[in-house]
């Protein structure tokens, strides 16, 4: 009688818990809406046919200046597919919300990518294991679909980070969508981004791998390495079907440093790349003493190559010690790839590591900021909106923050979570102008009305993701209404709240709801 009790006054709280979370989801995903649409209201210029995202909008004047570079652009098409993920998951509680929205932003979405084009161009590669005709995209925007420079001064005008963030979203808005063509255009991106993984093998046959900054560089950052494993999973899952052939032809140099190629399966080729991608990242660019990123490895930036004619291929050159900055996405890229990695191989290395980087990383980026009597954590912001990009660098490790807490690995994530959350209100209810936040939320505006598409699109991205997570929240809880006899079951319950198993000795490692508690699996 009494454990009856005890969980009936449980499920009490629960249900006011439940009810302010899923309050909270639909309020971040409007707010993620009205920020949205003031970012295609005032920064985006032209018509659906040649649309350009502006660099700097005046919030005031609606003055803006040039068009961005593919970089910032993304973050539009990544917010979208951030605000269709929040109605699409938010779809049974508020179907009114997704019947008249997520077509819209839809539409917006193909519109965006559509306009791409302005920034591809293509050419041919010497790459260190093959010879290959290339679609990429440029830094900057042409006048014309198709005919960006990606070749431009020592192949500097395209990057190999900048595939990874569009490949990213292609494979969302492709999962959000069912578009074939957004999977199409993100494979052969990926097969782009790893044909600039170094091959070549040192004198103990190990390939001295890492990708680098791009095909016109020989530095090899964070940045051009982290932000494909995650999607690297993605698409093994999305190719691993029983009917998959081995038909992806695979360039590498063998144990003797010939050239040499493989048929295999994609799911496998992605899944063994972003296990190595993530073992060469944390192997030389893991800060011991911080447990957080390091920015690049320095090298001669002479490219160098052997051979000629038909043969000539781009050979290694050697790296020198980390340097550059800890930001804020390096690490959290990495946290993401922890997550999906450890989805998808139950391996021990990747929940402690998911733990660790979600500790380590609030420790060293969140500091104490005393506001209106109140205490708030504030993440890295530059001095200005016009230099600098930590408010996109801080949305990075957020959805990162968001894959984590699902894992039930750490209680930081949650933590750094409510962080981001307080202070984009706070800023929300402070400091709008026209629905639209300075990039210090806490500090507001200063004596500028300019800010960057690319910030707020940020903004959106993230109040987004947070209405999934606050949405998960409730539903987990939700578990927790059910009935006692219910609650009692031997039935397991995933964290969005659907049974999945009688017995949880069957289960693989992730956080579920069992007899009415939150259980954590590590196999």
């Amino acid at each position: 009688m009494n454990k009856i009790i005890a969980l009936f006054l449980l499920t009490l709280g629960i249900n006011a818990s439940s009810f302010a979370q899923s309050e909270m989801a639909v309020q971040n995903l409007k707010r993620a809406m009205l920020i949205l649409d003031a970012t295609m209201e005032r920064s985006f210029r032209g018509t659906d046919t040649n649309l350009y995202m502006a660099d700097v909008c005046d919030t005031e004047s609606d003055e803006v200046s040039g068009p961005s570079d593919v970089w910032p652009y993304t973050a539009a098409i990544e917010a979208h597919c951030s605000v269709l993920e929040a109605l699409k998951t938010l779809k049974d509680a508020e179907p009114e919300l997704y019947t008249t929205h997520f077509d819209k932003y839809a539409k917006q979405l193909d519109v965006l990518i559509d306009n791409l084009t302005y920034y591809r161009g293509s050419y041919k590669l010497f790459s260190y294991a093959s010879s290959r005709s290339w679609s990429v995209y440029a830094v900057p925007r042409a006048s014309e679909r198709n005919k960006a420079n990606v070749t431009g001064d020592n192949l500097k005008f395209n990057v190999y980070d900048d595939q990874m963030w569009i490949a990213r979203e292609l494979i969302r808005a492709y999962l959000l969508t069912g578009k074939e063509s957004y999977l199409e255009e993100a494979t052969h991106l990926t097969d782009y981004v790893l044909d600039g993984w170094d091959c070549w093998r040192d004198s103990n046959g190990e390939e001295y791998g890492g990708i680098t900054w791009g095909p016109g560089y020989n530095s090899k950052h964070a940045c051009s390495n982290g932000p494909i494993i995650q999607p690297l999973v993605w698409l093994h899952h999305i190719y691993a079907t029983p009917e998959e052939k081995a038909n992806c032809n695979y360039y590498y140099r063998d144990k003797d440093n010939e050239l040499a190629t493989a048929l295999v399966k994609r799911s496998d080729l992605y899944l063994d790349f972003a296990k190595k991608i993530y073992a060469w990242q944390k192997k030389n660019l893991l800060n011991e003493d911080t447990g957080v990123y390091w920015d690049m490895l320095g090298a001669d930036g002479t490219l160098k190559y052997v051979d000629s004619g038909l043969k000539k291929r781009r050979a290694h050159v050697d790296n020198g010690p980390h340097v550059g900055n800890a930001f804020t996405y390096n690490t959290g890229t990495m946290l993401a790839g922890a997550v999906e990695l450890l989805k998808a191989t139950n391996s021990t290395e990747y929940s402690n590591d998911v733990k660790d980087l979600a500790t380590k990383s609030f420790q060293n980026f969140a500091r104490p900021k005393r506001v209106s009597g109140k205490t708030y954590y504030q993440w890295p912001t530059d001095d200005n909106a016009l230099q600098g990009f930590n408010a996109w660098f801080d949305n990075v490790l957020m959805r990162a923050y968001v894959d984590a807490d699902v894992t039930g690995l750490s209680t930081e994530s949650n933590r750094s979570l409510e962080s981001f959350q307080a202070n984009l209100d706070y800023a929300f209810e402070h400091f709008n102008r026209h629905n639209m936040l300075p990039i210090n939320l806490l500090s507001g505006w200063g004596d500028s009305s300019k800010t960057k598409g690319f910030h707020q699109a940020s903004f959106a991205a993230e109040y987004a993701m947070l209405a999934v997570w606050q949405h998960r929240k409730a539903q987990a809880t939700s578990v927790l209404k059910a009935d006692y006899h219910q609650l009692m079951d031997d039935k397991a319950y995933t964290m969005d709240g659907r049974a999945i198993s009688n017995s949880v000795d069957t289960l693989p490692s992730g956080l579920y709801i069992w007899k009415g508690q939150k259980l954590l699996v590590k196999r």
